[in-house]
């Protein structure tokens, strides 16, 4: 983590309301502007103090939000002890409890001021949310989805129990079975900081109930070694390799086989186990691997042999981070005396198969909650009949009720996709002519509307020996008319789109496809030699084979990082449009007088040609290009619905569900 005392160029652009690119012009133009106190020469960091005092003086330091003020109390306190006691400084100012000495709880005259303020101008509910928000970004720490701790909260069903969250985080998971009445509610969070801001989140007055939260790893210092819960309900660490595996290999709680050092998800489910009573629930949120991997196969055959594993439900991509995977919901119960005779397991895949837009797309919740709850409730009411012999299935073709023998194979491989899908068509026949329909409409409106976009009409061809006086872009930029930049990155980036701290990043295949930015990188990974995008600027790919058109930057793209391997052109919109010079640059002919190389050929973006044209002139063109440009993006989109209904009728055909007619 960066010194809190200091300041990369992207948190002076957070504080200061603008852009990264107006941060470095103030470095460049004034003299006065604080010097860097720290980092690299490549992300250089600046005293927090030096650069609030030179934006006040300026009257570019807004008046901050009591969120922001708090925060602020909370990074100046850390300069002196550490940012977990500053927080639990601040928890306690907010929480209105009067501690004997400041001191020992890292109370200073700013926290004090800031916690007072915060609670009369938003109220102390709202104030420990935003700290608690802050602070779990600050540790990466990934809190659970409102929406998901719901769903989580739904299946766990505890009703006026006792509810257990051993990696409870920010509270989500407690606060969603606070909502459904519970009254009692026990977590455990590693961080003792996370853990305080916890407890005051859920000791709220939305719900009279009991809570305790405690600071530590459950794992190794259970905070509730003896409690029986009626629920468990956890989001635990994904794939962690420094639990310790060997210190805890003789516990009592790894009743069905010692976890591996590579499943230290499986430690957890066991340990949710330990504490449920005798037919007490526990809903997990897994990362799919833990329903495959080899290393895990033993305890899941000791799961399903005893009944303790009951359903695994997988969700749609984007439900939580990490947003491009699959996550699974795993449900057990601790049996009740020797278990069932002949276990069922609910095995759940109700996520549509995912398009070329699939990842780009918010998921539907209350089409997730409908469909796994109602799978949940005819399992475990005991209305689903098990499929018997690899035949047969349920009604929607989404979930499916197996008996454990049939799962217990070589790879014990429990990922929905696989067993859902062979137990029929997704779709009953009345569903799956409905989508059909649907399908067919939309491609008629699309062709509909792709003749009235059709360009070209009444354009007239120029006169024989007709040619333009033509200037490179090297000139066009000494000239003052466009400025040329080259990414400098980032590579690869990760993250969840929206997140908060992220950047969004345009890609190649953003550029290709013309859509908005897709990637995202930190924002406190963010470089001076970095390139940000302006809405008309022209971005162009710097690979010939990757050219299919320059992308006119819009809206969507203002802010968003140059990714790798992408020129950017930045043209005097005084003087020069941007789609006139988006089409003539993005030509097959103009790239390929300007490319270079042998194995992989580059487009030099400087020796690109632009026709030498007067501003109403190229005007006149843009216009004609941006048309070219929506029937193209019209094609696409019919190509996508085309090649969508075509594999559905493939599908249909292939699964029984469409009978073709006869010819006679």
């Amino acid at each position: 983590m960066p010194e809190l005392a200091s300041l990369t160029a992207a948190d002076i652009a957070r504080l200061a309301g603008v852009t990264r690119a107006t941060v470095s012009n103030w470095r460049r133009r004034h003299p006065d502007f604080p010097a860097p106190s720290g980092g690299t020469d490549a992300s250089p960091a600046y005293d927090r103090a030096e650069v609030e005092t030179w934006l006040d003086r300026r009257g570019a330091l807004p008046e901050l939000a009591s969120e922001e003020r708090l925060w602020q109390a909370v990074l100046e306190a850390a300069t002196e002890t550490d940012l977990g006691s500053a927080v639990a400084g601040m928890a306690t100012a907010l929480s209105g409890s009067t501690p004997q000495s400041a001191g020992d709880v890292g109370l200073h005259a700013r926290v004090v001021a800031a916690a007072a303020g915060a609670k009369a101008e938003i109220g102390p509910e709202r104030a420990i949310e935003s700290l608690t928000g802050k602070y779990a970004e600050a540790m990466g720490v990934i809190a659970t989805p409102a929406p998901l701790a719901a769903l989580m909260a739904n299946l766990a069903d505890p009703g006026k129990g006792v509810v257990l969250d051993p990696a409870c985080g920010t509270g989500e998971t407690l606060a969603a079975v606070l909502e459904r009445g519970t009254a009692t509610v026990c977590g455990q969070e590693l961080d003792d900081a996370m853990a305080a801001l916890a407890e005051l989140r859920l000791r709220s007055g939305r719900w009279q109930a009991e809570v305790a939260v405690c600071g530590g790893d459950s794992l190794t210092k259970d905070a509730y070694g003896g409690l029986q819960a009626d629920a468990v309900v956890c989001h635990p660490p994904f794939a962690s390799r420094d639990w310790p595996q060997e210190a805890l290999a003789g516990d009592a709680r790894w009743e069905y086989g010692i976890p591996p050092k590579a499943e230290s998800e499986l430690a957890w489910a066991q340990h949710a186990l330990a504490h449920l009573r005798p037919g007490g629930r526990a809903v997990m949120l897994m990362p799919p691997a833990v329903a495959s991997r080899p290393s895990g196969r033993r305890i899941r055959t000791e799961f399903l042999r005893r009944g303790a594993l009951r359903a695994v439900v997988s969700l749609p991509p984007g439900v939580a981070r990490p947003s491009h995977i699959p996550l699974q919901l795993w449900i057990l119960e601790r049996p009740q005396g020797p278990g069932p005779s002949d276990p069922l397991v609910l095995l759940a895949d109700p996520a549509e198969a995912p398009g070329p837009a699939a990842a780009e797309t918010k998921p539907d919740w209350q089409q997730i909650q409908d469909s796994l709850l109602g799978a949940w409730r005819a399992f475990s009411g005991g209305t689903a009949e098990p499929c018997r012999g690899g035949a047969g299935g349920d009604r929607s073709g989404t979930w499916r009720v197996m008996r454990a023998i049939d799962l217990l194979d070589e790879a014990v491989d429990l990922t929905p996709a696989r067993h859902v899908g062979a137990a029929g068509p997704g779709k009953t026949p009345s569903q799956t002519s409905a989508t059909l329909s649907r399908l067919r409409v939309r491609l008629h409106e699309a062709a509909a509307a792709l003749e009235k976009l059709e360009p070209g009409s009444g354009w007239r061809t120029r006169g024989q020996g007709a040619h333009w006086r033509t200037l490179t872009v090297a000139e066009l930029a000494r000239s003052g008319l466009v400025a040329l930049h080259r990414a400098q990155g980032p590579g690869p980036a990760s993250g969840e789109q929206g997140s908060a701290g992220a950047l969004p990043v345009l890609t190649s295949a953003d550029v290709r496809a013309g859509r908005a930015p897709s990637g995202v990188v930190a924002a406190e990974a963010m470089q001076d030699a970095w390139v940000t995008v302006s809405a008309g600027d022209l971005i162009i790919p710097a690979g010939l084979d990757q050219l299919t058109q320059a992308l006119v930057a819009t809206g969507e793209h203002d802010g968003a990082v140059l990714g790798e391997g992408l020129h950017l052109i930045r043209p005097d919109l005084a003087r020069m449009d941007p789609w006139f010079l988006g089409g003539v640059l993005s030509a097959r002919s103009n790239a390929r007088q300007a490319s270079y190389g042998t194995a992989s050929i580059r487009i030099d973006a400087r020796r690109l040609a632009v026709p030498h044209l007067p501003l109403e002139e190229q005007r006149l063109y843009g216009e004609a290009f941006r048309e070219v440009s929506g029937f193209r993006a019209a094609l696409r989109d019919l190509a996508d619905l085309g090649g969508e209904l075509a594999e559905l009728l493939h599908a249909s055909l292939a699964d029984g569900a469409l009978m073709p007619l006869k010819r006679h």
